[in-house]
């Protein structure tokens, strides 16, 4: 779909209005007559989170992030990954502290992340780059040590025909059951965790938060709060996303349940229980919004 800069520039400022804090300034350049990509327009506003918050993590003195759009030409070069064509460049840069030049290349591998290095400039690229790719496009990483790092998304020029998509509204409000769902939402990392709380709260429903397993385990045996659904990350220090569930279930038995992942292949999660929705990451709110209303295909809420 065409994505209109003007709306992904709001998108993206309202996903990090109150994430940012008030040491770091983000500033926008959009070229004159900047084309529009083709892509999701919600994958391509998360995507654009990750890269900021990284941009963040990047410079704890803080500082400006610069988010620039350009348009670029590729020609026929067999030795470009990508298609000859026009392409819409964002380029997400800071002034942190960059990623060293051996593990440049690391940093784009599924979980791999260079928070004790370089102060979580690595989290989350692995799926950029994904989104990226499925998109047509592809993510280009250039950094010093000290100096900082620039985080480009190649993305395809979307044909000038095309119309923006109006933003579908009323799949906000199509709750599960006709009410508000109270969902236990385990995430390690606060930034994803918050993003997929804002996106419920978008459908309707209310999350409490907690960043690990055992937290999760805790409020529900001391049974002090009533939860409709569970919501948990896959891969997470101590337990995995299926072993909050299985020990969830021992406090809860039937409680819905959905995992969310980034990992490319589903199948190499083990353990799951056949009743269990798998969300991959980046998920737009369509697809958030499937997984809950699956989640109570044959359950019913307490």
């Amino acid at each position: 779909m065409r994505v209109d800069i003007p709306s992904l520039h709001q998108g993206v400022d309202d996903l990090l209005k109150h994430t940012l804090g008030g040491l770091v300034e983000l500033a926008w350049q959009i070229a004159p007559h900047a084309w529009s990509p083709h892509a999701d327009q919600s994958q391509l506003e998360l995507a654009l989170m990750n890269l900021i918050i990284n941009a963040r993590d990047a410079m704890p003195g803080g500082g400006t992030i610069t988010v620039a759009v350009e348009n670029r030409t590729v020609a026929a070069d067999h030795s470009s990954p990508l298609a000859p064509g026009d392409y819409v460049v964002i380029g997400v840069s800071d002034a942190g502290c960059g990623i060293p030049t051996e593990i440049i290349e690391k940093v784009l591998e599924p979980f791999f992340t260079t928070k004790d290095i370089g102060k979580g400039t690595g989290l989350g690229l692995s799926m950029v780059y994904g989104f990226a790719k499925q998109s047509g496009g592809t993510l280009r990483l250039h950094s010093e040590v000290d100096h900082g790092t620039c985080a480009e998304l190649w993305l395809p020029r979307s044909p000038a025909e095309a119309s923006p998509p109006a933003k579908p509204e009323p799949e906000k409000r199509e709750l599960v059951a006709g009410r508000e769902l109270r969902v236990l939402l385990i995430d390690d990392h606060p930034e994803v965790r918050q993003t997929t709380a804002a996106m419920l709260r978008d459908l309707g429903h209310h999350a409490v938060e907690v960043a690990s397993g055992a937290e999760a385990i805790e409020m529900l045996k001391a049974g002090d709060a009533v939860f409709d659904l569970l919501i948990s990350d896959y891969a997470m220090p101590r337990q995995s996303g299926t072993e909050v569930v299985r020990m969830a279930r021992e406090a809860r038995p039937q409680l819905p349940a959905v995992i969310i992942t980034g990992y490319a292949d589903g199948g190499e999660i083990g353990g799951r229980p056949t009743d269990v929705d798998l969300l991959m990451k980046p998920f737009t709110l369509a697809e958030l919004s499937g997984a809950v209303n699956r989640a109570f295909g044959g359950a019913t809420a307490a």
